[in-house]
């Protein structure tokens, strides 16, 4: 089985190049993001990770940041890098959605009930 790609330096955009195709980008991901994306009933949806949907975080985290320098792209690259499936797995996030503030307090304060 072959590994599924690691997130690198040289697999990021630049702070400037991500500025100019970040909408490009955006609907790429958004587009694919479609087909991997389960909803569970009326208020939980999985979105199934990979080195793409993984590589658009760590770009926003870079640019809402403005992290530019090596060693905070390193940081970042460290504690994404992990949520890449590796072959052997999958990875989802975990969405848990109320649009409404009331439903969603009382329902997050149910869930954090032992």
């Amino acid at each position: 089985m072959n590994a599924m790609p690691r997130i690198d330096r040289a697999s990021l955009m630049t702070l400037e190049t991500y500025a100019r195709e970040r909408p490009q980008f955006r609907a790429k991901v958004i587009a694919h993001k479609k087909h991997r994306t389960v909803h569970l009933g009326g208020h939980v949806t999985l979105i199934f990770e990979d080195e793409l949907t993984i590589r658009y975080q760590v770009q926003e985290m870079l640019r809402i940041e403005r992290i530019f320098e090596e060693e905070g792209i390193k940081e970042e690259l460290a504690a994404y890098n992990p949520l890449v499936p590796d072959g052997r797995n999958l990875k989802a996030t975990m969405m848990i959605e109320y649009p409404d503030p009331d439903e969603r307090s009382t329902n997050a304060a149910g869930s954090s009930r032992s």
